[in-house]
């Protein structure tokens, strides 16, 4: 009976021992992974656009929306352009608005509520403006967009 209860806690202190030896071996490998984290400089954020595409505001965009009657729209939008002139960009900045307010002057509220409203709102937008630069603009970017 002695040399059970013997054997019992010998080994009883072995796995106490391989435990904390263990316990150490992944406190220290944890140590190493975050001071690795820590040195490590973050890749760069890749781009979608090659390096001739241009970020160019549009002027903001105050008109009314076609029902109700009482309610205005002001939008701010950005486009991403090819390479072109800063002449070429502007009158196509200029028709590009045409065509928001024009689009607008037809919408109802309704049409812009939630993320789907949103975002088709934005996929018109980047069509009509496609469609306008015959492929020069790559994406309408709306920064914001408030309804009163």
């Amino acid at each position: 009976m002695m040399r059970l209860i013997a054997a019992i806690v010998v080994l009883t202190l072995v796995a106490i021992g391989a435990g904390a030896l263990a316990g150490l071996h992944l406190f220290a490998a944890a140590e190493r992974v975050a001071d690795a984290k820590k040195t490590a400089t973050p890749p760069p954020l890749a781009s979608s656009y090659a390096g001739s595409a241009r970020l160019r505001k549009l002027s903001p965009i105050v008109t009314n929306l076609a029902a109700p009657a009482n309610n205005w729209a002001r939008v701010e939008a950005s486009m991403v352009t090819e390479s072109m002139s800063d002449e070429d960009a502007g009158i196509l900045a200029a028709h590009i608005s045409e065509d928001i307010v024009t689009y607008l002057r037809s919408a109802t509220v309704t049409q812009f509520e939630g993320a789907r409203g949103l975002q088709h709102l934005r996929d018109d937008l980047t069509e009509r403006a496609n469609i306008r630069s015959s492929g020069k603009v790559r994406e309408l970017i709306i920064e914001t967009l408030v309804i009163q």
